[in-house]
């Protein structure tokens, strides 16, 4: 036949196909990232991004052309020998069995948010499209199989190239830096397309030419030099990891060397600078304290600040009594980051890495120790990112004693703080409101119509919760006179300023700067131009009402710029910021935000580029190396200040530490490679130890195996300890052997012990013993990272070996959740009374939706009258939606005969 005849040439049309469609999707994916703008990157620069794009993706498409050419030629063989049909459809199935795992990611992923999850049926969604997804894949695949085999390419190619040139711009519109599953689909999608267009194009594997041959050399050559400069250019670095769809993610799985190192800092010593003594500010020893935060509300849509729309009368009403900080920044571009971060004076996304464990004091628990009577009303949202690092804060709701937690609408809120104020009657009183309204999807309200668009909308918002506001603070002023009011927002709102929408995601100025109002009785309206932050808030108000500030809290006491006459603006500290990898450094006319996984600094010149368009990384490194000094500054300081997780306290000997160790303790797994090296290097002792212990606890890099298998012979017994335990996890075998002997001794210390255990779990076959030693470390729990990890991995290892430890865990109540949540994975049968126990009684709504979903995995059909029972009765949604799902899960299988669980009828 003639598909067979052709089947010998397939290797090379399909490698050739498969270069130049690599070439392609990089030319479209540079093109594109220019055509959007990257400010600051030269036409010289422009041309290398467009030959790194190009070359990587050629490589790529070459790998896949090579592969595929490979099976089609062993299929041509087959066919010829006489195979049976399953030859003939081999393409079909092995398409199907390539974008299987990718369907069911992706239709997970879609269901994955908070709302999504509660939609009921969301599994059968799920199922079905993947089915959908792969009956589309085998019909496209069989289609183009036919085009190919009869030779019948015709104009399909340049269709083809469409649908890949649709992708990518799909890829680089739509839902801009969210959900990373959505956007690797795409990418993905994109190479196919390319490489299938160029394998249909008539004419396709032809012998090549001499002039082929020199255009891939000559493009295999730009490659590796623009390849060569991207560590030392910022700006192309920047471009790469930030702007591009595709090369941006191949390039992040490079060597940290590969990827480029940011600018040398300057020493800390270059940083010092004293100012003069700074004037008192204000002290209102009796005052009630009133803070008002408003989700989402960027500084630049509040009249008051510029906005030209009047939105916002009774803002811009407090702010002309108030003193206004024209540029305050939110630390995170989220909710529970921020929040918390204004609530303890700390910057606690980091501090999350860096002590995960540990509790820090809210400003509500401090003034009640000094008679302050607190209440808070906020609405669940303020948990939904990282809830886990939030815990404590959930746990306690902020150290607040009186709370309102839930969803209300702003007037409704008002109503409820009135009512407080009016029945608990406190003499005086720390209250906290968080407006939810501006929060996306948003809606318009009635009165307050500004027009349908998103921005027109978001305004109605903004509008309505500005109308609530004025009825709260009309009330304040005539009841309580004598009330400091604070206004500001947890984060801003990008409308596609940076080709993105809503919030974080990046650390630019629309979702970081928020307005930030203080009134205090007596004191004159005034203007603060300086940046100042978040953090800034509780000490402020802790020195007003004469109220000492403990030492560990990190933010700038404002009162000196609310004195009359206020300090010099110049003695304000810098602010600071960060997302996901990405810290940001703000000066009052400089910005450097530095992503330290990727390896890359973008700068910005604020006052001539407040848009943050051009980036200067390499026009400016002077400055670039002095802000970038200043944010490492800042980053040791959190080590400096802070006690560090039990398990990775540092021996005596390294003050300062190295900059590795400072990473790697707040779990860069960037660190990995520098930890590596500093653990094989001639560094003092406790350097190496730390390396050691830092590199077991960190996620497994296969890069690091070389370096632990090296250092496990090292004889320093607790280096080669440590060693060992990381190698173990890499699958170096000759250090299995040794971490088995480790786990088993009982004088080994017990953090080391605890990883060794984790790393012989997390290979196949492990024995009971990795099973006791880690669930000893359960209860009780002396270390919530640890404890944290171990619950994971039993989950992840779903041995019913696990259960009996996790179920003795079960009251802790710090990782309860995290129980929960494995003993489901685990699908062990005995943990259903105690899940049924969570499910109705326990006092966390988290724990209480997973133990419905958990109880679904068990597949015991006996506790669906418990759920259908907390569906009907439970008052929070989001349990009586997981309730009602697991039922309905469980109702779809057979009904034992005792179909109805003694405990359950008891109850």
């Amino acid at each position: 036949m003639a598909a067979t005849e052709r089947g010998d040439q397939s290797l090379g049309r399909w490698s050739t196909a498969g270069i130049w469609g690599g070439v392609f999707a990089g030319v479209v994916d540079a093109a594109s990232t220019i055509a959007r703008g990257v400010g600051g990157l030269p036409i010289g620069k422009a041309g290398w991004l467009i030959a790194l794009d190009a070359g990587v993706l050629a490589a790529l498409g070459l790998v896949a052309g090579a592969l595929v050419g490979l099976a089609a030629r062993l299929r041509a063989s087959r066919l010829r020998a006489g195979g049976g049909r399953w030859w003939v459809v081999l393409p079909e199935i092995a398409a199907a069995a390539l974008a299987l795992p990718l369907l069911v990611v992706d239709a997970r992923a879609m269901f994955a948010g908070h709302k999504a999850a509660a939609l009921p049926g969301h599994g059968l969604v799920s199922a079905a499209l993947v089915v959908l997804g792969l009956v589309a894949v085998v019909f496209s695949t069989r289609r183009y199989r036919f085009r190919l085999e009869a030779s019948a390419g015709g104009g399909a190619w340049l269709v083809l190239l469409a649908a890949a040139c649709a992708a990518q711009a799909i890829n680089l519109l739509v839902l801009v830096r969210l959900y990373a599953w959505f956007h690797g689909t795409l990418a993905l999608v994109t190479v196919v397309l390319a490489i299938a267009a160029f394998r249909l194009r008539p004419g396709a594997g032809r012998r090549w030419r001499t002039r082929r041959v020199v255009a891939l050399v000559a493009l295999a050559g730009a490659a590796g030099w623009a390849l060569a400069m991207l560590p030392r250019s910022q700006i192309l670095r920047f471009a790469v990891h930030e702007r591009t769809a595709i090369a941006g993610p191949l390039l992040g799985v490079l060597p940290a060397g590969l990827r480029g190192r940011t600018v040398p800092a300057l020493p800390r010593s270059a940083l010092a600078a004293d100012h003069p003594p700074l004037p008192d500010g204000p002290h209102r020893r009796d005052a009630n304290l009133l803070i008002v935060t408003i989700d989402a509300l960027r500084a630049d849509h509040v009249g008051a600040y510029g906005y030209s729309r009047a939105i916002t009368p009774n803002i811009d009403a407090l702010a002309a009594g108030a003193t206004r900080f024209a540029r305050a920044y939110a630390q995170a571009p989220h909710t529970s980051f921020s929040v918390t971060s204004m609530l303890t004076g700390k910057y606690f996304a980091t501090l999350a890495r860096v002590a995960p464990g540990e509790f820090h004091e809210p400003i509500s628990s401090i003034v009640r120790t000094y008679g302050w009577r607190t209440a808070a009303f906020f609405p669940p949202a303020v948990f939904y990112i990282d809830s886990e690092k939030l815990k404590a804060y959930a746990d306690n709701n902020f150290g607040f004693e009186y709370v309102k937690f839930e969803y209300l609408d702003a007037q409704r809120r008002v109503d409820q703080i009135i009512r407080y104020y009016d029945e608990v009657r406190p003499a005086k009183a720390l209250v906290w409101v968080h407006f939810f309204e501006p929060h996306e999807p948003y809606q318009t309200h009635d009165g307050f119509d500004r027009g349908p668009g998103d921005i027109d909308r978001y305004d109605s918002e903004i509008a309505y919760v500005d109308d609530a506001l004025g009825r709260l603070l009309t009330y304040v002023r005539a009841r309580r006179p004598n009330t400091i009011v604070v206004l500001t927002a947890d984060h801003g709102e990008e409308f596609d300023e940076h080709g993105g929408r809503y919030h974080g995601s990046t650390l630019y100025e629309e979702q970081l700067r928020v307005p930030l109002l203080v009134a205090v009785p007596g004191i004159t309206p005034a203007v603060v131009a300086h940046p100042v932050q978040l953090v800034d808030v509780a000490p402020t108000l802790l020195n007003i009402v004469d109220i000492p500030v403990p030492a560990r809290m990190r933010g700038t006491d404002l009162g000196p710029w609310l004195a009359r006459p206020p300090a010099a603006e110049q003695w304000l500290p810098p602010a600071f910021a960060e997302v996901n990898d990405q810290r940001a450094v703000i000066t009052p006319d400089e910005k450097l935000i530095c992503d330290l996984r990727a390896g890359f600094c973008a700068y910005y010149d604020l006052a001539a580029d407040p848009g943050e368009r051009r980036n200067l990384a390499d026009d400016r490194p002077a400055r670039l190396a002095a802000l970038r000094a200043r944010l490492d500054d800042w980053i040791e300081d959190h080590v400096a200040l802070e006690p560090l997780p039990v398990a990775e306290r540092s021996p005596a000997g390294l003050d300062p530490p190295p900059r590795a160790i400072e990473r790697g303790r707040l779990a860069d797994v960037g660190a990995a490679g520098s930890l590596a090296a500093l653990l094989a290097s001639d560094a003092p002792l406790a350097a190496r130890r730390e390396a050691g212990r830092l590199l077991a606890a960190l996620p497994a890099q296969p890069s690091t195996a070389a370096a632990l298998a090296g250092a496990a012979a090292d004889p320093d017994p607790e280096i080669a300890a440590w060693a060992a335990v990381g190698a173990a996890r890499l699958g170096v075998a000759a250090a299995r052997a040794r971490v088995q002997a480790l786990v088993a001794a009982p004088t080994t210390e017990p953090v080391l012990r605890a990883r060794g255990a984790l790393a012989l779990l997390a290979l196949p076959g492990a024995d009971g013993a990795a099973f006791a030693v880690l669930g000893a470390r359960l209860h009780p729990c002396d270390d919530v990272p640890l404890c944290r990890d171990i619950i994971l991995a039993f989950g992840r290892a779903r041995d019913r070996r696990a259960a009996p430890f996790l179920l003795a865990a079960l009251p802790e109540v710090q990782n309860r959740r995290e129980l929960v949540v494995a003993l489901g994975e685990i699908g062990d049968r005995s943990a259903r009374d105690a899940l049924v126990d969570r499910l109705e009684s326990d006092e966390y709504v988290p724990v209480r939706v997973e133990a419905a979903r958990a109880l679904a995995k068990l597949g015991d059909a006996r506790v669906a009258p418990a759920l259908e029972r907390a569906a009907r009765r439970e008052g929070e949604p989001a349990v009586a939606a997981a309730a009602e799902e697991a039922a309905r899960t469980l109702r779809g299988r057979r009904q034992p005969a005792s179909a109805v669980d003694s405990r359950s009828q008891s109850r």
